[in-house]
């Protein structure tokens, strides 16, 4: 990617990084104790933002002063790990001097005109590369723009979702349409640690019904859509034991239903969601799945009818179809 950036300058040509995970450091961890920097109402761990000065939370949006001091153990041995766009910004201004290097993320768009002044800079030549998070990705036609890169392009896999390698496979097919809109033809450069992988692979050949094929046997195999449906009971509350009685509750009621007890519709958990706390709201989830639609609609309506009853210090939602796992 170094030497495609150096190609694509000599050429005066400009080029897109995209990285998804904004912020200059996205783990602070204590050299010392080992632990993780976190924030008090969310169960993720703060990012670092260093031209603002500041450690925060992407979920709550709490934020504190950067420090090296570890809350855990008391040691000044706070240390940052990972990259994020600010820090890739960072490092390409100074690897490619005098190359003007610009971000484009959510720290830099606040305002309703800030993305189009960066975007129409970018069509102006003022800038030779972008580095961004998602918002590089879709539906912008720069001629100028000869080279795309993407920096740690399978992390996205890593979501504990179903969906993470089709949603891995259309953010590499979007960026990697922002190359090659003029007349010099583009070229696409993809860090990974995972190279292998289907969805990586068919993201570089362009190879949309490769990549189709592949994830429609796998969630055949394990009935995900479109061969199964599924339902998502979402229930917090501010004490956890509170939400986990809640959840156990709900369960409890869903395992009396026909469709659960003839096994024509599957429960699984209630267990901790995979981020089991934002803002200092306790998280549990039931997951309800099925190939029969209306026995899973049975069921949910059960449930519903159960949480408008009401549950004791503590709320719930059902979530048909749902489309974020987190």
């Amino acid at each position: 990617m170094h030497r495609a950036l150096e190609a694509c300058l000599a050429d005066e040509g400009q080029a897109i990084l995209f990285l998804n995970r904004r912020g200059f450091s996205p783990t602070l961890r204590c050299g010392a104790c080992g632990e993780v920097a976190q924030c008090p109402s969310c169960s993720v761990g703060l990012t670092e933002h260093r031209r603002a000065g500041l450690m925060r939370c992407h979920y709550c949006d709490y934020a504190i002063a950067v420090t090296n001091h570890c809350g855990s153990c008391g040691r000044n041995a706070l240390a940052q790990l990972g990259v994020g766009t600010e820090k890739l910004e960072d490092t390409l201004a100074g690897a490619f001097a005098p190359a003007r290097v610009a971000r484009l993320d959510r720290d830099t768009a606040a305002g309703g005109r800030a993305v189009e002044a960066v975007l129409d800079r970018l069509r102006r030549r003022e800038i030779d590369i972008l580095v961004g998070t998602q918002m590089v990705t879709k539906g912008h036609d720069v001629p100028g723009v000869t080279l795309v890169g993407v920096v740690l392009a399978d992390q996205s896999l890593a979501f504990p979702d179903f969906r993470a390698a089709e949603r891995t496979f259309q953010l590499l097919s979007q960026v990697a349409g922002r190359a090659g809109r003029g007349e010099k033809p583009g070229k696409v450069v993809l860090q990974a640690f995972q190279p292998e992988h289907a969805s990586i692979v068919q993201a570089q050949r362009h190879d949309y019904e490769a990549f189709f094929r592949t994830e429609l046997e796998e969630r055949r195999e394990l009935g995900y859509t479109p061969f199964g449906r599924m339902v998502a009971v979402k229930v917090d509350a501010t004490d956890e034991t509170r939400a986990r009685q809640a959840a156990d509750h709900l369960a409890e009621q869903a395992n009396r239903h026909p469709a659960v007890r003839d096994r024509r519709v599957m429960l699984l958990g209630p267990a901790p969601a995979p981020i089991a706390r934002i803002r200092n709201r306790y998280r549990f989830r039931l997951m309800l799945r099925a190939a029969d639609r209306r026995a899973l609609r049975a069921v949910a309506r059960f449930l519903a009818n159960v949480i408008d009853e009401g549950l004791p210090s503590a709320r719930a939602f059902v979530d048909v179809d749902p489309v974020s796992m987190l």
